[in-house]
């Protein structure tokens, strides 16, 4: 009885895994309705908000700021990722990012750009004040 439960939970986690693992995902960090969005919107800003212990931090804010002075804000889930546009007429490189979350500070800001600057991935760094 021991062996036969081994042997179907082994089962069950390969055909999670290959369920998981083949599922169709884009860069960006979404599935199918994120696929095209960048062209009509601009990049997408996407990326998670963490401790400094590697804990995800939810309804913290993103914050998006061009040199120009636009401004985007948005909450992140309870995995700690946000995603958002600014223009497409603001180049990447002239966006800074920024977190907040009450009771905690920023530690370190990671900003990944890809070739087409479709996509700007990004890394934020929160440190749990005492």
């Amino acid at each position: 009885m021991h062996k036969t439960f081994k042997y179907l939970s082994t089962f069950i986690t390969l055909v999670a895994s290959s369920y998981f693992f083949s599922s169709t995902c884009f860069a960006g960090g979404g599935e199918y309705e994120f696929a095209d969005d960048t062209e009509d919107a601009g990049p997408a800003y996407f990326g998670f908000v963490r401790d400094d212990r590697g804990l995800n931090i939810s309804a913290a804010k993103a914050i998006l700021t061009s040199k120009n002075g636009l401004k985007i804000e948005v909450k992140t889930n309870v995995l700690g990722v946000y995603r958002s546009h600014i223009s497409k007429l603001v180049k990447p490189e002239d966006v800074a990012l920024s977190c907040q979350k009450e009771g905690y500070s920023q530690v370190k800001i990671v900003i990944r750009t890809n070739t087409s600057n479709r996509y700007v991935e990004t890394d934020c760094i929160m440190k749990k004040m005492n």
